[in-house]
């Protein structure tokens, strides 16, 4: 099975991903999600993973959304550009600067759920 098989899988089986999505980056990475993200075949959008995995989907529900949105809500907004293209093994990415509010949002989920730890 090959890395986007993998991954597929994985995401078909149950985990949540927390995202904050970044329409105005589609244009710039429709191609390339398209071509090489399992997620976008979902219909997940050009994003910034918060926290991944979160916690099975079947988990989720009214107490988990509003405990979740009691963190995001302690979160001031904020703004951030996409500065230059990344590589990871197997991860293409654009660097976010700054990106302290964007660790801050997973921190503050992994502080509420230790049990789900940044990967």
């Amino acid at each position: 099975m090959d890395d986007r098989s993998t991954a597929r899988s994985r995401f078909e089986q149950h985990d949540a991903a927390l995202i904050v999505r970044i329409p105005e980056a589609e244009p710039a990475v429709f191609s390339w999600r398209a071509r090489f993200d399992p997620a976008a075949s979902f219909g997940v959008p050009a994003h910034v993973t918060v926290l991944y995995p979160f916690m099975p989907r079947w988990m989720i529900d009214g107490t988990v959304l509003e405990a979740l949105a009691g963190v995001l809500a302690s979160c001031e907004p904020f703004e951030s550009e996409f500065a230059q293209v990344e590589q990871l093994p197997g991860v293409i990415w654009l660097r976010t600067e700054p990106n302290r509010a964007f660790r801050a949002l997973t921190g503050a989920v992994w502080k509420r759920w230790p049990e789900y730890p940044p990967y």
